[in-house]
């Protein structure tokens, strides 16, 4: 891994369940963590989705190994909150981190 690569901060947001006092529960994501990462591919693509046009901006993140990162969790980086769809660890000093956004009505 090139550390010098690394030049994009995000803040990695873990979920947490808090009652909504009606019996119910919401989810709310706290901050985890902070990580230099290297943007490694951006798609962004038009798609239809129950007659509603949509946009969906795939991202694949690379950053040094990080285990406590989950699917699931989200990813703040440029001011847009992202879902993580996947994490991979194919090198032991590296992680692999495929993240999305879904813009409605675009």
């Amino acid at each position: 891994m090139r550390i010098a690569k690394l030049n994009q901060r995000v803040e990695v947001l873990r979920p947490v369940l808090t009652s909504d006092g009606y019996g119910g529960y919401g989810t709310v994501y706290e901050k985890e963590t902070g990580l230099w990462v290297e943007v490694k591919d951006s798609k962004y693509t038009g798609k239809q989705v129950f007659d509603t046009p949509n946009a969906v901006n795939n991202v694949m993140l690379k950053t040094r190994t990080y285990l406590n990162l989950k699917k699931g969790w989200h990813i703040l980086w440029q001011g847009r909150e992202y879902e993580i769809v996947s994490v991979e660890r194919f090198y032991k000093d590296s992680t692999f981190i495929e993240i999305v956004e879904y813009e409605k009505g675009v």
